[in-house]
């Protein structure tokens, strides 16, 4: 949530008169922060949006089973329940597995390999943060507000009419040659998915919507977005695979 402390003040006063729409969903964290009354969420990992779905409709049975998992947390049973996971369709028993494995796996990574399977090792975490019941109760209650969707941001925002606050967020370009991370799907982010970004963004701008991004602070974010109003954040981020952390500069770019 620190991060989402800096990016609030970007947001406009207005939002809660706006159609909110964040086709990156991830984390969630800014809809989390906003609860507005009207918004489009998606995302291309189906995985989380089904999670997402399951935690709307049925909080205290999610928890139910993430409580079990969590009585019996070690090494051992990680790998016993991302072999589960990676096997099973999508149940309130996956649901809670993805939470459990996202919140017990290295760096909290969601990382799936070309046959769509999750694969990141255990993260050896002395004492992991899982969510209460509280907590997933608090998510169902925001999240019965939302339309839900697993799609592309392409798809997302075709139809979006004006007067929109889009929020996107997309994976970062590398900050070197081996810190950044598209895996979130098997799909993957290159760099001509940005310029495509961008260029969808500035559509947007035109139809009369408000978009705010987020992104790294890298010479081809800079280029894309010259004409917009650009603000450096100075984060601390796990951007390499070794566990450590890194102070690094974001960028907050809106066209207001």
């Amino acid at each position: 949530m620190y991060i989402i402390r800096k990016l609030i003040p970007f947001v406009p006063e207005d939002y809660v008169k706006r159609a909110y729409i964040e086709p990156f969903l991830g984390g969630g964290s800014m809809f989390f922060a906003l609860c507005p009354p009207k918004a489009i969420l998606s995302d291309m990992n189906y995985h989380l949006i089904h999670c997402y779905k399951t935690l709307r409709d049925h909080p205290a049975r999610v928890y139910s089973f993430l409580k079990t998992f969590i009585e019996q947390d070690s090494e051992e049973f990680f790998y016993k329940v991302r072999a589960e996971y990676n096997r099973s369709r999508f149940t309130v028993k996956q649901a809670a597995r993805f939470i459990y494995l996202n919140r017990t796996c290295f760096n909290g990574i969601f990382r799936v390999n070309e046959e769509n399977k999750f694969n990141v090792p255990y993260g050896k975490k002395e004492n992991p943060v899982f969510p209460t019941l509280v907590e997933l109760k608090a998510i169902s209650k925001s999240l019965k507000k939302a339309k839900l969707r697993t799609c592309s941001y392409e798809k997302t925002l075709r139809p979006v009419q004006k007067d929109a606050f889009i929020y996107l967020d997309p994976p970062y370009p590398p900050l070197n040659g081996t810190s950044y991370f598209t895996h979130y799907t098997k799909e993957r982010f290159y760099e001509e998915d940005q310029v495509k970004l961008s260029e969808t963004a500035r559509r947007l701008a035109r139809l009369g919507c408000l978009v705010m991004i987020s992104n790294a602070d890298t010479p081809l974010i800079r280029k894309l977005y010259k004409h917009w109003n650009i603000s450096r954040l100075h984060v601390t981020r796990w951007i390499t695979c070794k566990a450590q952390k890194h102070k690094v500069d974001e960028l907050v770019i809106t066209n207001y």
